[in-house]
């Protein structure tokens, strides 16, 4: 009984993220966003998650091990380097896809889950109005753990109408409470910048307890909590407490 009710949720949750796509994100946003990727090719190009992912392929390697790990999704993967170089490096049977609304390529969601998804500094490019939408979308679109990583700080890039390139910026706190509100089962823990204040936020979740210690030994393996970022808008902090020593 309690499984078949676990299906008609899981069923009622893909009808909605079918229902509300145009609430993911608005028009404006994906032109926005499409306009940035094309004129910035650094911009979605990354393929370690600024270190949080740089052990990504062996952390899956792992989990498929264990049983866990027959497909993988990157929910925003950008220009989509993240996947091409996981489909390098995984076994050919873990199925490996990518889903972005301003690209072209990766435009078409998935219509079933994956085993694991990852997000990886997408979600503060998300419009306020739009993110429970989205969190909700991940959330039907994870078979068992969910991997996300936020930033925390202004973007050094801006969009084409002026504003920072994160649109959406919240302390740990409130991303914790959004995330709790969609995975019965989550950890979180910040990722600090070299200026000694928190770069990012990183967020593994799960749906059902039993998956918990196949989650935290995950994110051991990913080894994002031992990670110390310099660069981007925070170097101001380290040059400033530099110049007054």
């Amino acid at each position: 009984m309690f499984a078949k009710l676990l299906n008609d949720e899981r069923i009622r949750e893909n009808k909605v993220c079918k229902s509300t796509m145009s609430k993911l994100i608005s028009d404006s946003q994906v032109k926005l966003n499409a306009s940035l990727h094309t004129n910035d090719k650094n911009f979605g190009a990354r393929t370690d998650g600024a270190g949080t992912a740089l052990h990504l392929s062996m952390a899956l390697i792992k989990l498929k091990e264990s049983g866990l790990c027959q497909s993988i999704l990157d929910y925003g993967t950008g220009k989509g380097f993240l996947v091409k170089q996981l489909q390098q490096e995984l076994p050919t049977d873990i199925l490996v896809r990518g889903y972005d609304p301003a690209i072209l390529e990766y435009k078409d969601k998935p219509q079933s889950p994956s085993d694991i998804v990852t997000c990886l500094d997408v979600l503060e490019h998300i419009e306020m109005n739009s993110i429970d939408y989205v969190l909700r979308d991940i959330r039907a679109l994870t078979a068992r753990i969910c991997y996300l990583v936020i930033d925390l700080q202004p973007a050094v890039k801006k969009l084409a109408d002026g504003r920072n390139a994160h649109i959406l910026l919240a302390p740990p706190d409130w991303w914790v409470s959004r995330v709790s509100q969609v995975f019965p089962c989550i950890t979180a823990f910040p990722v600090m910048h070299r200026s000694g204040l928190p770069q990012k936020l990183v967020i593994a979740a799960c749906l059902k307890p039993k998956t918990i210690p196949y989650m935290y030994r995950f994110v051991h393996h990913l080894g994002a909590h031992s990670i110390i970022q310099a660069g981007g808008n925070l170097e101001t902090v380290v040059n400033y407490n530099n110049n007054n020593k």
